[in-house]
């Protein structure tokens, strides 16, 4: 062969290669930029990605207890066609997961023999997982599919459920830490990539679907205490069913950095059973509810007075005769008291409407507003939680409105605004941000978000002005409405609140919300503690409905911690030594508290002797056992009804006078 023709052929293979190229060339870019529909319709019946749930992180308390976790359940598919022995599949599968017969087989033998994927069941306990998993060693010689589902689990019901929230059928969080932190808890892709038919049923065995699922590892820790939420839930659900009250709230904060340590509401809602809760059980009172708070307020006007100077704690206030002309309205002292002259002090002591009304009148209307202003009353506290109300401020009245709220009513604040109220108190003055959440943690232990709310606010009013409040609460405690309330050793300061409901044209009448504020110990607080219940029945006062729960939770609280009673010594020196305030450079001595006897409850089937007793010791003796119990006057007991002996047992209520 000559050179020449070689050359030509070599030329010839060039050419045809070259327009081979070319035309595949062509049709590629014809593929690409002017795409049949047809042919990419096709394509997709190929290849499909769908989406799961998504993994979202845990939550867990201050002390590393489960509250919320991502738990993988299998769903259970099968491709009929890869199925060797369908009958055998049946009966394994009847026997393993109690299916009958008339379930199994339309789902093994499909009307369309090409169908490539059918549900067996949607989600598989984990036993039956496991069962399944030991028997079937190779899945697809049986033509099985076990697709990951992760589902979302609280392991402990209904605990504190309205502080972590629930997710949809999305698993987006839709309430509580679980909504207000969903970007956080919520950073997972769940998608299966597989093949499908030109039919478009997807084929899992032919190509082992590829599970493309990136788990959220980031953990959220709050600030509550699994341990004292499950005991304060316990006592609050007794009293508010005790009582057939609607409702009922108790929070637990640390005053000093807003922390929660509890917030619990009842009625409550298990997470786990959401069709089964109604809307009203799920409602978190404490922040989307709001009440007026009645004599629980009357602190605010005492702080507020003393911070603007408008008067001391020597000045007297007269009460009246127990009845007030403020414009064309009255303010009546409750149960018709008459409380002669009083401090301010006597006044948190005696509770009374009067001489809270007077203080307001000193202190103004734009005072008044700019100190309710000032303590975050009319707008939200911040609280990472959602749903939260700012409450209601009448900026636009006269006297008779600034009375009334100096006295609690005309003004309506959320629960979770009266505990930070409190803790301004408590912590010295200055002002806290309420929140729930501690930390979270990514996977590999970073802290990825710290609160940065356990941080001081601004001071809202001077230390020495908080501590005399303290004191003032103390005295509430030792010797006013709330002695019910004393634990030996522990000095608690609180106040007592029984507030009827605003209704058309007025207030209801048989419609109150109890409740009682305050923290403990006086002289160096650890817990700020709330409790409302909500129109309780046959009895509505505070120092019967509420009292006895705050008490039961300050119980919990000293025998769940480190708070430690006063040593002897340190009552010694409070007996030689007595506490002093100083106020506007004036020194005065708060007396010291005299010495207590222990009061032991009397036989049930007993109607005790109270002559003599303080109604502290009296409310002792009685401890809880009768169903109302009804005070008159004060000082000491002079007579009560029924007298004392044997116990009748029709008798349910006791009343005592005092004097």
């Amino acid at each position: 062969m000559s050179m020449d023709k070689s050359k030509n052929r070599i030329k010839l293979v060039f050419v045809l290669i070259s327009i081979a190229f070319l035309m595949v060339l062509g049709a590629v870019l014809k593929l690409q930029l002017f795409p049949n529909p047809k042919t990419v319709e096709l394509a997709k019946q190929y290849i499909d990605v769908k989406d799961l749930p998504p993994k979202r992180g845990d939550i867990l308390d201050r002390n590393g207890n489960p509250l919320a976790i991502t738990v993988e359940y299998d769903r259970l598919c099968v491709d009929p066609v890869e199925v060797k022995d369908k009958e055998g599949l049946i009966k394994l599968l009847s026997k393993e997961l109690g299916m009958s017969d008339q379930e199994l087989r339309p789902k093994i033998f499909p009307e369309d023999p090409n169908k490539r994927y059918v549900r067996i069941k949607s989600l598989l306990t984990r036993q039956e997982s496991r069962n399944l998993k030991a028997i079937v060693k190779r899945p697809k010689d049986y033509g099985l599919i076990f697709e990951p589902v992760p589902k979302r689990f609280y392991p402990n019901k209904n605990l504190a459920s309205h502080a972590i929230g629930f997710i949809d059928v999305a698993a987006d969080g839709k309430d509580g830490v679980e909504g207000y932190y969903d970007e956080y808890i919520k950073t997972a892709s769940s998608r299966i990539r597989y093949q499908k038919d030109n039919k478009g049923n997807p084929i899992y065995s032919a190509s082992n679907p590829e599970f493309l699922t990136k788990s959220n590892d980031n953990v959220v820790y709050l600030t509550v205490d699994s341990e004292i939420q499950y005991q304060i839930e316990r006592e609050l659900k007794a009293v508010v069913e005790k009582w057939k009250a609607t409702s009922g709230t108790v929070i637990v904060m640390d005053p000093y950095t807003g922390e929660i340590i509890s917030l619990a509401n009842y009625p409550d809602y298990d997470p786990n059973e959401l069709k089964e809760s109604a809307s009203f059980t799920m409602r978190n009172r404490a922040v989307t509810d709001i009440f007026e708070p009645g004599s629980t307020f009357k602190i605010f006007t005492a702080g507020l007075a003393l911070k603007n100077k408008v008067t001391d704690l020597k000045e007297k206030f007269w009460d009246e005769n127990g009845t007030f002309a403020v414009a064309n309205k009255k303010v009546r002292e409750a149960k018709g008291h008459d409380y002669g002259w009083m401090t301010v002090e006597t006044i948190i002591a005696k509770s009374s409407n009067i001489g809270s009304a007077k203080l307001g009148l000193k202190i103004g209307y734009d005072n008044f507003i700019k100190g309710l202003d000032d303590f975050g009353f009319g707008q939200k506290t911040g609280v990472d939680l959602p749903g939260e109300v700012a409450g209601l401020v009448n900026r636009k009245g006269a006297q008779v409105e600034l009375s009334n709220m100096a006295f609690g009513q005309g003004i309506s604040v959320t629960a979770l605004q009266m505990a930070r109220l409190y803790s301004v108190i408590a912590n010295g003055g200055y002002d806290v941000t309420p929140h729930i959440v501690k930390k979270i943690v990514s996977k590999n232990g970073e802290e990825i978000l710290v609160s940065s709310n356990d941080l001081k606010g601004d001071r809202l009013i001077p230390e020495d002005i908080a501590r005399t409040l303290g004191v003032m609460l103390r005295s509430v405690v030792s010797e006013g409405t709330a002695t019910g309330t004393d634990i030996s050793g522990f000095d608690i300061g609180g106040k007592t609140g029984t507030a009827q409901k605003p209704a058309r044209g007025g207030y209801s009448k048989d419609k109150y919300v109890a409740s009682f504020l305050g923290f403990f110990p006086v002289s160096k607080p650890k817990y700020t503690l709330l409790v409302i219940i909500d129109e309780p029945k046959g009895n509505y006062f505070a120092a019967v409905v509420a009292v006895p729960l705050f008490r039961n939770v300050a119980n919990i609280l000293i025998q769940n911690s480190n708070v430690a009673p006063m040593s002897k010594k340190e009552v010694i020196d409070k007996k030689e030594d007595p506490k002093k305030i100083v106020i506007k450079n004036e020194t005065v001595n708060v007396q010291p508290e005299p010495d207590k006897k222990v009061i032991m409850p009397s036989d049930p089937n007993v109607v005790p002797n109270l002559t003599g007793l303080t109604l502290r010791d009296a409310l002792k003796s009685l401890s809880g056992r009768w169903d109302d119990i009804k005070v008159e006057g004060a000082g000491r007991v002079v007579r009560q009804v029924p007298t004392p002996g044997p116990r009748n047992t029709e008798d349910h209520v006791i009343t005592i006078w005092l004097q």
